[in-house]
């Protein structure tokens, strides 16, 4: 049985500048996350605000109430289970920060180790039951603000590249290009309903909300059927993408295929849900939690036998000691010690890489050009990225002519996908490839309209070039190369990508947009 061993009146000073010293550091090292809070807060409308007051009002209302039972204090009990979420959760997002240009997740991991700092000054016992409810709602919250627009797309892209290699892998020679598959002369657009996005957000709803309602306990188990549910989740998407891809581009049913695409979607899901609601019947339970289903008395009506009742007591015994049980002076002093150097490292710097000046553009004699107009969709499109350059030209090389779409910028979402500007422009993509268009030069290259013309396109960063939007995209999110050009050219008639005009085009733009570095 545990005891609450009693605390001197000078340790009550040291516990309570322990507590604020805490806080202090937990807001400081995680300052990039609250700024970007703020900012979420301030873009987003007013009845999302309203409601958000109401939610904060309504839980301090409500603590105020349950007061006693909160048993709030302002003397921290440095319990084990809090400090550990606060210690992970930290570290945690130091190396997201300095690893991943993500700032969503590093502010679930600053919610939920909020949550954590909390544990140190109410009711174990109370914190404990509500801490799936605070995952939850962790996860949920810096996705449904207004600067989250755009997180659907690389996993749309991801989508797409494992439905290309899933294909290729059983002889159908299918190639993905951003968010879209070409296969069979056909393109299929993974659209957001496809990109499994929702799935995955209201599926990791389903287990945190099974977690709690079932009073299971979060431990290295539940984790591990966590990454599980993910991964079926993203595999039942999968499948059911490369199913319609199926029956769309090979079968030729398109009409069939939408009928399957909505059903499809909710079996995957379910199916899903029920394996993982069924693995977490295997992790043990929270039997004296607050909050959920009071299993133990329910068992207790069905008339569950005295050695199950001593098995059960056990289990809610080591959850509690878990939750509840201090630390020790000399592991205060090395969480101290530990904190003090996680403090030491520095914030990560804001990029400071600078856009391409591609309207200052400047090509060899060889190569006539003259400037083309943005169109009013394109120009407002463009605009709305900071740090981002866009130019069009029409251009003539020996008896070769076209027009190509220069656009320089830090952020990935300003860069689209070429073939779909095609077929929006009453285009029709015949064959996409990967080629070697020069030396230094790797892109796409697409035959169109019957091959009665063709195009290009290719990333170029300062140092390299790719045909994968994929690779520019994890470039970018990895800290690597921020600053990109998407250099896209459409000829006015069919012609081979080994034809010296071309190679001589391809290089020529390479080397000026190497020369404006």
């Amino acid at each position: 049985m545990l005891t609450k061993t009693r605390t001197l009146p000078w340790e009550i000073h040291g516990n309570s500048l322990g507590g604020i010293a805490l806080a202090i550091w937990w807001f400081y090292v995680n300052i990039s996350s609250v700024e970007w809070l703020f900012t979420s807060l301030n873009d987003t409308s007013l009845f999302n605000l309203v409601l958000i007051t109401l939610v904060v009002v309504g839980l301090g209302i409500l603590g105020f109430w349950q007061r006693q039972q909160l048993s709030f204090s302002p003397i921290p009990q440095w319990n084990r289970l809090p400090v550990r979420l606060i210690l992970g959760t930290g570290v945690g997002g130091i190396v997201l920060r300095w690893s991943v240009d993500i700032p969503h997740l590093s502010v679930i991991l600053f919610l939920i180790g909020t949550y954590g700092l909390l544990g140190l000054f109410i009711n174990p016992k109370i914190w404990r039951s509500g801490l799936a409810v605070a995952v939850l709602f962790s996860v949920v919250f810096p996705f449904s603000l207004p600067v989250s627009v755009g997180v659907g797309f690389p996993i749309r892209v991801m989508t797409a590249y494992a439905v290309e290699h899933l294909l290729t892998n059983w002889g159908l020679p299918a190639t993905s290009s951003h968010d879209i598959i070409l296969l069979e002369g056909k393109v299929a657009y993974v659209d957001l309903p496809c990109s499994g996005l929702k799935s995955l957000w209201t599926g990791t709803l389903f287990l945190l909300a099974a977690t709690w309602l079932e009073n299971r306990l979060i431990n290295w188990r539940w984790l591990g059927i966590l990454l599980i549910h993910i991964l079926l989740l993203i595999g039942a998407n999968i499948g059911r993408v490369t199913v319609l891809v199926l029956i769309n581009n090979v079968l030729k049913q398109p009409e069939v295929a939408h009928i399957v695409h909505f059903p499809m979607g909710i079996v995957g899901f379910s199916t899903a849900c029920l394996i993982s609601w069924w693995l977490l019947r295997g992790v043990e339970r929270n039997e004296e939690s607050f909050g959920g289903l009071n299993w133990s008395r329910f068992r207790s009506r069905q008339g569950v036998l005295d050695k199950d009742r001593w098995l059960l007591a056990k289990v809610a015994q080591k959850a509690d000691r878990e939750v509840i049980q201090e630390l020790n002076w000399v592991r205060k002093t090395g969480v101290i010690l530990f904190l003090t150097g996680l403090v030491l490292i520095p914030q990560p710097l804001p990029s400071q890489s600078q856009v391409l000046d591609v309207k200052g553009l400047n090509l060899p004699g060889i190569i006539q050009s003259q400037d083309l107009p943005l169109t009013e969709f394109e120009s407002n499109f463009f605009d709305g990225y900071k740090d981002t350059q866009a130019v069009k030209k029409k251009f003539k090389i020996g008896d070769l002519s076209g027009s190509l779409l220069l656009v320089s910028t830090t952020s990935w979402q300003a860069h689209h996908a070429p073939e779909l500007c095609l077929i929006g422009n009453g285009l029709e993509v015949d064959e996409m490839t990967k080629k070697r268009l020069a030396k230094d030069v790797n892109g796409r290259w697409l035959s169109l309209n019957n091959n009665r013309a063709s195009a290009t396109y290719w990333f170029q960063s300062p140092h390299r070039t790719t045909d994968e939007f994929l690779d520019r995209f994890w470039s970018d999110v990895t800290r690597q190369e921020k600053s990109w050009t998407l250099v896209s050219v459409l000829f006015d008639r069919s012609i081979s990508s080994d034809a010296p005009e071309v190679k001589t085009l391809v290089d020529d733009l390479h080397q000026s947009l190497i020369a404006l570095q």
